[in-house]
């Protein structure tokens, strides 16, 4: 087939085909100047006058005594109303409003409703799905009732994955007619144009493949093409009716589902030898969609809702266990990262909280992480990005196929980021039909001719994050935000702006825990207080800038030498204290700080300038010492004056 013409099928506007199917004839008034401006070619069969007869002229002149019946039923916007018409011969009448137009079109008579969509068949049906709880046990309806009153060979339910790909889930065949049941069919099947149809006309019949279809002609001042989009006999696109025949269709009917608005699925049926449903049988089986639709809506409604209030309960609960205004917030957080990777179903958590990195579960190794990290920071825009397919430039690390096929990263702040992986899910998918390889692009322009069930294994793909967990996972982020902040304020008031250490208050707060502690449990620790020699002229000699930058250097080193317990404070100015936590005797204790100092003395480059100061050091142990805050800091100061005065002396 033409590549051209496939590509037509996929991208253009299927809506302005230009053509009738021969089931019927159609006419277009111009609602402004009631005149005709377009009409089938077979118009004369229904009106006993040809296009050229009709074209330019007043409706209400070619159409006689129905036209006012006619336009009465044309007047619905984006909707069909039928009608009994008498024109030369009785015929059904569906009208519509599209634009500027009224579009008629005309079929056989059938004025009588089907015996088998009576009001008794009607409220079975209705008592049949209020008796089903799945999607699947709704499709179960579906194909059984329409078969039943239709006869097709095969009527199926296909249900739209999340990439547009299409499943069977239920069917009903006669005896010796292949089934599809559980085969996947590929999104370029059926094109994102023709679903947009699907989405706005509900259903679509297609009497005989062997057919010629109808021309459609206009006014000769008109050179626009009619919109057909909710015409009932609007003619197919070639590319789908060589789809059907290499199937060995001839006729088909299919009916939309729509969940919230979505196109969720279709109702498809195939017939072996050609079948012609008539209007009032079309709109019967549209109906019949409508109500399975209302159901199927409620169901994916409760299940999502019943999600949410799990998902929101489990955050409620964490949102309570976090309190920012406590003496660690960070370890609060972390203590709650088993149950942020149960909310998000997530086989790994990563947090990111300034310097350190804390980890739950299973996540990739550490060189996969890192060319995570650097993709998700030429791809994220904003503070949050998800995937559930690992994207092409990633497949060349094993530990991220393996453990990080799909990824949720949330900035929490600029400091703060939590990243949630799961785990590839390897799935073996049986199509209707071998897919085409990447890149063949003479498969991919010719409609498919082969059918039979072929398996493949589709790997880099994770769980899916669904709609209710990435609604859970933004309140997430903006309730983890909040308490970053307000951690955030906590510790400023409780660090020093220049090092980021404790600042006086925290150290007074601190050593007044400790010892309370140590009261209850005979443990011992030590308090560090220390003082910088000669640090003034570096300020006056250098400037304050390189003051400060001496300062954060040092501070960066006693930081290095605590432990995680140990608290190293800025008192102001070049003083500086540590409590050390858990000491066993005076010998630890000085040995402590010895190394702080000789750490201290360090020289330190500032630009081609070589600074380096000495430090001299204090030691008090609790309870040997003293018992109470003050003692203990009395102590410790009379400690480092000695000290002082003794390398001064050496001086």
């Amino acid at each position: 087939m033409n590549p051209e013409v496939v590509a037509d099928c996929k991208k253009g506007d299927l809506q302005l085909i230009g053509a009738l199917q021969p089931l019927g004839a159609l006419v277009a008034v111009c609602i402004d100047s009631a005149r005709v401006e377009y009409c089938s070619a077979n118009i004369g069969e229904w009106l006993g006058r040809t296009p050229q007869q009709l074209l330019g002229r007043p409706a209400a002149e070619v159409l006689g005594a129905a036209w006012p019946q006619l336009e009465r039923l044309a007047q619905g916007v984006g909707a069909n109303r039928i009608g009994q018409v008498e024109l030369i011969v009785p015929v059904t009448a569906v009208g519509h409003q599209r634009g500027r137009h009224y579009v008629l079109e005309f079929e056989p008579a059938a004025i009588a409703a089907p015996d088998w969509w009576d009001e008794a068949a009607r409220i079975d049906f209705i008592t049949r799905l209020s008796r089903v709880h799945t999607p699947k046990e709704i499709a179960g309806v579906l194909t059984s009732t329409i078969a039943a009153c239709t006869g097709y060979d095969r009527v199926m339910v296909y249900r739209f994955l999340e990439d547009w790909d299409g499943e069977v889930i239920d069917q009903c065949c006669k005896p010796g007619v292949e089934g599809f049941l559980g085969l996947r069919f590929p999104a370029h099947d059926i094109p994102e144009n023709a679903r947009r149809l699907y989405t706005l006309n509900w259903q679509r019949i297609i009497a005989d493949t062997e057919t010629d279809n109808v021309e459609l002609y206009a006014a000769p001042d008109i050179d626009e093409p009619l919109d057909l989009t909710f015409s009932m006999l609007r003619a197919v696109h070639p590319v789908h009716i060589q789809y059907l025949r290499n199937m060995g269709i001839r006729g088909s009917f299919s009916v939309s589902l729509l969940v919230e608005g979505e196109l969720w699925g279709l109702v498809t049926c195939h017939d072996y030898a050609g079948k012609v449903l008539n209007s009032i049988e079309r709109l019967a089986f549209e109906e019949m969609a409508r109500l399975a639709c209302l159901h199927l809506t409620n169901i994916c409604r409760l299940a999502m809702e019943s999600l949410r209030s799990v998902l929101r309960e489990r955050l409620a609960v964490m949102s309570r266990a976090l309190d920012p205004t406590a003496d660690q917030p960070k370890q609060l957080l972390v203590g709650q990262l088993a149950g942020l990777q149960s909310m998000l179903e997530a086989d790994g958590l990563r947090l990111r909280w300034g310097n350190d990195e804390h980890t739950q579960g299973e996540l990739p190794d550490a060189a996969a992480l890192a060319a995570l990290d650097d993709w998700t920071r030429d791809h994220q825009h904003g503070d949050f990005l998800h995937f559930d397919v690992l994207p092409v430039a990633l497949r060349g690390h094993p530990g991220l196929c393996r453990h990080g096929a799909g990824v949720l990263s949330m900035s929490i702040s600029p400091q703060c980021e939590l990243l949630a992986v799961r785990k590839e899910q390897v799935q073996k998918i049986t199509w209707a039909g071998k897919q085409p390889e990447p890149g063949d692009t003479a498969q991919t322009l010719t409609p498919r001719s082969s059918f039979e069930a072929w398996s493949q294994s589709v790997r880099y793909r994770a769980k899916r994050w669904g709609e209710a967990t990435l609604e859970i996972a933004q309140e997430l982020r903006e309730a983890l935000a909040e308490y970053r902040q307000a951690a955030r304020h906590k510790e400023l008031a409780y660090l020093d702006p220049l090092t980021g250490l404790a600042n006086r208050y925290a150290f007074e707060q601190a050593m007044a825990d400790r010892i309370d502690h140590c009261r209850r449990t005979g443990e011992r620790f030590a308090l560090h207080m220390l003082d910088l020699d000669e640090f003034k002229p570096i300020n006056d000699t250098y400037g304050h800038g390189a003051g400060d930058e001496l300062l954060k250097i040092i501070a960066e080193r006693m930081k290095r030498l605590a432990r995680r317990e140990d608290l190293v404070a800025r008192l102001g100015g070049d003083e500086f204290a540590i409590i050390e936590w858990h000491v066993a005797g005076d010998d630890d204790a000085s040995a402590q700080a010895q190394r702080m100092v000789a750490a201290i003395e360090q020289p330190v480059l500032f630009g081609e300038y070589r600074l380096q100061v000495s430090a001299s050091m204090g030691t008090a142990i609790f309870p040997t010492h003293a018992q109470h805050a003050s003692g203990l800091s009395e102590y410790a100061d009379k400690v480092l004056y000695l000290a002082k005065d003794e390398q001064r002396r050496r001086a």
